[in-house]
């Protein structure tokens, strides 16, 4: 999908790369419940809202910060890795075994409707960024993001990546590269990380009107997981 603002040819426009975090942007919770699965507590679904909430702020933040609507066209994109596994390596035991036979037949259709809901999410953000005046494309990437992202930026010829920092704990950070830092080392253009620790809530009013805030209720989050699921 492309939106373009105003009659500026795509080639004259400084091209950024917004990538953000599936796992922000569909949380599993979110995406459980888009898929049939049970019911969550309205404590998880708020905390699912709140992680989605963060790849708003972090789109918001590049809006304020660095975007000029009259000369950029912005790429707002994602990764769904289908390699990724949820089973816990070397513990073989009933359940694993069965989550190892389900996923032989389903991880292919569970990752299709991943993607499709992560393509419904980047849609919104890119209407928000649309109102006010931004050009802006969309994709869902397959593969990991370490190494996929790097070769959108430079098959697209990005001049600047801006990567929204995933949430790690810090024993992981201390022993590991995320794929946002691998990003920034490979990418073949100048990068910012956004770290969402660093944006208030009201850096939102970048984008008017602003998606809902934090305080969504369990019903609105749920609403949102329907409109994915279209």
């Amino acid at each position: 999908m492309s939106t373009d603002s105003k009659h500026v040819p795509l080639s004259l426009r400084r091209k950024i790369v917004i990538a953000l975090d599936s796992d922000l942007l569909v949380p599993a919770i979110l995406a459980n419940q888009t898929a049939g699965g049970t019911a969550e507590s309205s404590e998880d679904v708020n905390q699912a809202t709140q992680s989605r909430f963060s790849t708003f702020k972090t789109v918001a933040w590049a809006k304020a910060n660095i975007i000029r609507e009259s000369e950029d066209h912005v790429f707002l994109i994602t990764c769904v890795n289908p390699e990724a596994s949820s089973a816990t390596a070397g513990q073989l035991d009933t359940a694993t075994i069965a989550s190892m036979w389900n996923s032989m037949f389903y991880d292919r259709e569970n990752h299709s409707s991943r993607a499709k809901e992560a393509e419904a999410a980047l849609r919104r953000l890119a209407e928000a960024l649309s109102r006010v005046g931004v050009s802006v494309s969309i994709e869902v990437v397959l593969g990991a993001p370490a190494t996929r992202i790097p070769e959108y930026v430079h098959a697209h010829r990005g001049e600047l990546l801006v990567v929204q920092a995933p949430v790690r704990s810090a024993l992981a950070s201390a022993f590991s590269y995320s794929w946002a830092d691998s990003c920034g080392y490979s990418s073949v253009c100048p990068t910012v990380m956004v770290k969402q620790s660093d944006l208030p809530d009201n850096v939102a009013v970048a984008l008017d009107p602003p998606l809902p805030t934090p305080t969504t209720t369990a019903n609105a989050a749920a609403s949102v997981s329907a409109e994915t699921a279209e």
